[in-house]
């Protein structure tokens, strides 16, 4: 485990951010759980099943990125891949929600796509190259 005092400011950034993005997703996914359960005189364009499963692949992702910010907060070389990927999804994600739904989620696809971006800058600097090397 790679101590706290030697990791990069970008790299405690990145991890702030991961884990804020795991955080958005698993309550963003609670909330579409709940929301898929009590739609009456919702107007939405997905049905029940559908915004249902919507929510609990948000929530898959969500407990998938908690864990991948416990890897890249100890150092782990795979996690920050595994990290940087995940966020290069959430981008395609955030542009196509955008594409498809256009401004019912304007703000939420423009704030993962900057949030994702700068997790992949602040993993991807050649401090964090050393970083997760020596690690």
């Amino acid at each position: 485990m790679a101590a706290s005092a030697g990791r990069p400011p970008g790299v405690t950034f990145g991890v702030i951010l991961t884990w804020a993005a795991a955080l958005g997703d698993l309550v963003t996914g609670a909330a579409l759980v709940w929301l898929s359960l009590h739609m009456a005189g919702v107007d939405l364009a997905l049905t029940e099943s559908e915004l249902r499963t919507y929510a609990f692949a948000l929530l898959g992702v969500g407990l998938v990125t908690a864990a991948l910010a416990l890897g890249i907060s100890a150092g782990s070389q795979l996690s920050r891949v595994l990290v940087m990927l995940v966020m290069a999804g959430r981008i395609a994600g955030g542009v196509y929600s955008f594409a498809v739904l256009g401004e019912l989620v304007k703000w939420q696809a423009f704030g993962q796509v900057i949030g994702s971006t700068l997790i992949i800058l602040a993993l991807a600097t050649p401090r964090a190259f050393a970083y997760f090397r020596a690690s």
